[in-house]
């Protein structure tokens, strides 16, 4: 697992996840029981809200549901937990760094003025010393007393040697921070691989939800008051009397697909298929706007998320990438033609309040009419 757990807790949560998983149309096996323990342990947030649209959509999980939300949510690792652990072993090991120096310098301190301490008990009188029979109106039946500045410089060797352990403490710390930095560099670009799709160096699915949830995400609206109110009617009523404004810029979602795929690959085989991706990828790139994510979400299916467009805007940069894709053309090594490949794009502008599978399918249904209407061309849904 990937937190730890008592037994009773362990017990608890089975004892939750039965009910679950009872209710559902899939099979009663591991992959189910380690979906719905995450799902009651409210341990693994993006598998609950997935769960969550699922079960209001289609009221229970099916088997091939089940087993691709364990594929997504639970079999992979979590880079973002996995970065989250290491920013706290490293937040730790910068606290006991500064408190290793803290004690050595308080070490140096205390060393400097003890040695002061026993200049001046020299530079004194000394002569009796100190321990059992220092007194001279105690009989001297033990050990001859010790003279104090001894038991100072004795003292002062014992700071040295603190001191010097406290040193080996730190570089052991600053060792261990250095070889913690390499260890974070190395999840921060397991993360970005986790994140990247292998084939065309895009962002994968995985990315390509994030940012889309991240996207429709908004605050909570507060809670009214009469102030509030007041300066709603207000601004609604000189909303009323102004002339129209221009179309507010909104986040739109552009799903692409290149048309026939499955032919080219059936036609020139795999390694052919993969060339054209790359290609495709690639002329798609050279036409992202600043702060977008082009993602490759499927086989030859391709997502867009741009955000401060119009809807003007919006349609012009769609029918820019399908006619750069279509003007290209693709060598394939020992035929004399070149291949020419054509891209189909649904288009929908997100909406306040919209739902990730919403938005989702709104543009899927867009880019279903502009397959079906002849393909290479785009389709808004507005």
């Amino acid at each position: 697992m990937r937190y730890e757990l008592s037994i009773e807790r362990s017990a608890e949560l089975l004892r939750q996840a039965l009910p679950w998983m009872s209710r559902q149309q899939a099979a009663l096996h591991p992959v189910s029981y380690a979906v719905w323990f995450d799902y009651v342990a409210q341990t693994n947030p993006p598998l609950r809200a997935a769960i969550d649209e699922h079960l209001a959509r289609d009221g229970a999980l099916d088997e091939f549901t089940t087993q691709a939300l364990f594929k997504r949510h639970v079999a992979d690792v979590d880079p973002e937990a996995a970065q989250r652990v290491v920013d706290q072993i490293q937040r730790v090991l910068g606290g006991l760094g500064d408190s290793a120096g803290a004690a050595g310098a308080h070490a140096a301190r205390y060393g400097a003025s003890l040695a002061q301490l026993a200049v001046a008990l020299v530079q004194g009188d000394t002569v009796r010393g100190i321990g059992p029979g220092a007194d001279p109106g105690i009989a001297r039946n033990g050990p001859a007393p010790r003279m104090l500045a001894d038991v100072v410089a004795e003292v002062i060797a014992d700071t040295g040697t603190m001191r010097s352990q406290i040193g080996g403490l730190q570089q052991r710390l600053a060792d261990s921070r250095r070889e913690i930095d390499r260890l974070r560099e190395e999840v921060r670009r397991a993360r970005e691989d986790a994140l990247r799709d292998s084939l065309t160096g895009l962002s994968n699915r995985r990315a390509f939800d994030q940012a889309l949830a991240a996207c429709l995400a908004a605050p909570a609206a507060p809670a009214p008051t009469p102030a509030a109110d007041a300066q709603a009617a207000r601004a609604a009523i000189a909303a009323a009397r102004a002339p129209a404004a221009p179309e507010a810029k909104r986040s739109w979602l552009l799903m692409a697909d290149l048309d026939r795929f499955g032919r080219i690959n059936e036609a020139y085989g795999r390694d052919f298929g993969d060339q054209v991706l790359q290609a495709v990828a690639e002329a798609l790139r050279t036409l992202v706007p600043a702060g977008a994510t082009l993602a490759r979400v499927d086989g030859g299916a391709f997502g867009l998320l741009a955000s401060g467009l119009d809807a003007a805007a919006a349609l012009v940069l769609a029918d820019r990438l399908r006619a750069h894709v279509g003007s290209a053309r693709i060598r394939n090594p020992g035929r004399e033609a070149d291949e020419r490949v054509t891209l189909s794009v649904g288009l929908a502008r997100a909406r306040d309040g919209e739902t990730p599978h919403a938005l989702m399918g709104r543009a899927a249904a867009a880019l279903k009419q502009a397959k079906d209407g002849g393909r290479n061309r785009v389709i808004s849904a507005g």
